[in-house]
């Protein structure tokens, strides 16, 4: 019936499909990761990332800014002279500082004079100064010697080339052992997170400034330049496409500890004036220092990940300070991502599938998904640059396809199981069943339950005077009257079996009062019945006489079949004795009996007649028997009466005085006590069981 929905097989199948389901997913992700636009948001990511983890406190404090910011553009004259520029240099000498660059573009001759260009170079020939120029593809000065740095290049490094540059004016640029570049370019979505550390000219490989910087202060070792790496001396650099170094940035601006020049110029006159200096010149000790723009009408301002606008010479600090450090940011390569994508994808489809309340199950599906961001937070803590974006998305996308396949085959199953069992069972026992449907896996379940059995006296002869239709129509209201009964009480109809009825209580629900619902439901079949005999007599067809046997005890519950059919039915001795007792009513002449366990376990609310102890066919162990009466409180008086003289002459009975029993059964007034009355006058008269081994145990000799 309904196995392939449940069996193993079948949730292995619905797993397998959830996991097609989660790489299809991951595949048609991974193709959209290749467009530009989610590149630009998994940089926002990565912006993210930086904004929750800043470590301002490992920024390098060796790293040193000198900035032209808007209050010195108040105090100084402008342009800037370049002999205050010569005087600054001179004093960060003095002071010690390791390295001085400058990322100011001094391409125009002075316009003061020519003698303060001069003047410059001159300082600047001391040593441990750097400047800038600006490459170019077409249209410039030829690349000077100064502004190559010794390297070996490996293989395709991928690095840009550039033709041309706009140096430095000659008197200046000649007093440097070193020029360097700031040209560079943001991420599509115009903010700086990267930096070209070389490019390929004709007269050998430019280093960028922070490179230069960095080369400096480390000595000037040796340069290795391969495929997405660059070795400066001890430090290993992992570079992307064009030689670009992933920046970590510490923070936002003013993470690095700067001054304004107009301090550093105030610190000259002070000097000169033999004044105590203003500023605390042991910062520059050893220091590397790099002079720059703030001021926001000079255009250097630059989107980072923490701020719109951000010196561009604090980008390039950070640079530097990376390199000397090798602290930058790791980017894993795509095949990481693809594997990270997958196996969220596959973990997110496993949780989902393996759970069988769907709801449930989604909450477990987020888990993957989240212990991806955690991973890459951590990661990221650590310097390391996991794609979280597609991956997390195959994650949630997988669990939201995954679980509308399994919501709709769910549904779809629900609808087939509330189809089938609405016929055998109540709507609230479906409802539980709909919900837990491993209680029809196939297979048996122990357990203590109550059968019920019911037929039709005489029904074959009945049958023979009605039509088809006749018969057709009684037959189901008499089948629908029961079983609404049955069901209402919260019990399972097995089977119809013509006019019979078998059905149980206590499974797929396990309920403790199992017996009391059955008595319950027999006495109220039997109501039902009385009152539709009316109908039927009205009518003028004949009346209905229903016997009904219960039976309490263990029996097996469960799906029994193959896995291509089953039925949910009972099956052990205890169902059988059920049925006999069905039958055993007509030897009795009554409509409802019970064994002594039924009884037992239904509690004070029936009153029953123990009848007789007997041996059913089919089995050897004795079963005292007992009428369903009525309820308690319906006990009528002169029923009672007879009760109590049928309990006297069964207590002669069993003892084998069989004349006085049957004496005392014939006083009372109902068929019963009748039938035990003429029983006993045969037995008196052929001993037969009644015989000096006579045991109190009559045996049935018919189902």
């Amino acid at each position: 019936m309904f196995s392939e929905g449940f069996s193993p097989r079948s949730r292995t199948v619905r797993t397998l499909m959830v996991l097609l389901t989660g790489f299809l997913v991951t595949s048609a992700v991974w193709g959209i990761s290749r467009l530009e636009f989610h590149d630009n948001l998994e940089r926002s990511t990565l912006d993210l990332r930086f904004r929750l983890s800043p470590t301002p406190g490992q920024a390098d404090s060796s790293v040193v800014l000198i900035l032209l910011d808007g209050g010195s553009m108040d105090r100084l004259p402008w342009p800037v002279p370049r002999q205050l520029y010569a005087d600054v240099l001179a004093l960060l000498q003095d002071w010690g500082a390791q390295v001085v660059a400058f990322d100011i573009l001094f391409d125009l001759p002075s316009v003061y004079s020519a003698v303060e260009d001069s003047m410059f170079g001159e300082v600047a020939s001391r040593g441990g100064t750097t400047f800038v120029m600006a490459l170019l593809q077409r249209e410039g000065s030829p690349i000077p010697s100064n502004a190559v740095i010794p390297s070996t290049v490996t293989g395709d490094a991928g690095l840009d080339s550039a033709w041309y540059c706009t140096p430095p004016n000659g008197m200046i640029a000649r007093g440097s052992d070193l020029l360097s570049s700031t040209s560079d370019r943001q991420d599509p979505d115009g903010v700086f997170r990267s930096i070209r550390l070389l490019s390929g000219t004709p007269s050998g490989t430019a280093p960028s400034l922070p490179l230069a910087v960095a080369w400096m202060a480390m000595g000037r070792p040796e340069i290795q330049v391969h495929p997405h790496r660059v070795t400066i001396g001890d430090v290993s650099l992992v570079t992307g496409d064009a030689c670009r170094l992933q920046l970590r940035f510490h923070g936002p601006a003013g993470t690095y500890r700067s001054f304004p020049l107009a301090d550093l110029t105030a610190a000259l006159n002070a000097r000169a004036m033999g004044q105590p200096c203003p500023v605390d010149s042991t910062v520059f000790m050893n220091a590397i220092v790099l002079v720059g723009y703030a001021a926001p009408a000079l255009y250097d301002l630059k989107p980072t990940p923490y701020s719109p606008q951000c010196p561009g010479v604090e980008v390039l600090a950070t640079a530097v300070d990376n390199i000397l450090n090798g602290d930058f940011i790791h980017k894993y390569p795509d095949r990481v991502s693809i594997a990270a994508a997958l196996l969220v994808s596959a973990l997110t489809a496993l949780f989902l599938s393996s759970v069988k309340r769907i709801s449930l199950g989604a909450m477990l599906a987020f888990l993957p998904t989240i212990a991806l961001l955690l991973a890459s937070f951590l990661l990221f803590r650590q310097g390391y640059w996991l794609e979280t974006l597609w991956p997390a998305t195959s994650g949630i996308l997988t669990m939201l396809a995954g679980g509308i396949f399994l919501f709709s085959s769910e549904s779809r199953r629900k609808q087939e199981i509330r189809s089938a069992f609405s016929q055998y069972l109540s709507p609230d026992v479906v409802a539980q069943v709909t919900d837990n449907p491993e209680m029809l896996v196939l297979g048996g379940d122990r357990r203590r339950m109550t059968a019920f059995f019911s037929d039709i006296k005489g029904f074959t002869g009945i049958s023979e005077k009605l039509s088809p239709e006749e018969l057709v129509s009684i037959l189901n209201r008499y089948l629908t009257t029961m079983t609404d009964i049955i069901l209402d009480t919260g019990g399972t109809v097995d089977k119809f079996e013509g006019d019979a009825i078998v059905a149980f209580w206590g499974a797929p629900i396990h309920m403790e009062d199992h017996a009391a619902r059955a008595c319950s439901a027999a006495l109220r079949c039997q109501e039902a019945h009385s009152v539709m005999n009316v109908d039927l007599v009205r009518d003028g067809y004949p009346e209905l006489v229903t016997r009904i046997g219960l039976a309490t005890g263990d029996m097996v519950v469960g799906n029994m079949g193959s896995e291509k059919r089953f039925d949910y039915t009972i099956m052990g001795s205890t169902v059988n004795l059920g049925s006999r007792l069905e039958g055993v009513n007509k030897v009795y002449g009554t409509s409802i009996m019970v064994p002594e366990d039924t009884m037992r376990d239904a509690g004070g609310g029936f009153v029953y007649r123990e009848l007789d102890t007997v041996r059913v066919v089919g089995q050897q162990q004795p079963v005292n028997i007992y009428q369903l009466v009525c309820r308690s409180s319906e006990l009528a008086d002169d029923a009672e009466a007879s009760m109590k003289l049928y309990a006297e002459a069964l207590e002669l009975y069993r003892k084998g005085r069989f004349t006085e029993a049957a004496d005392i059964f014939s006083s009372a007034s109902d068929i019963p006590s009748a039938i035990m009355a003429e029983r006993c006058r045969a037995m008196a008269v052929d001993p037969g069981d009644g015989s000096p081994q006579w045991s109190g145990v009559f045996n049935l000799m018919s189902k």
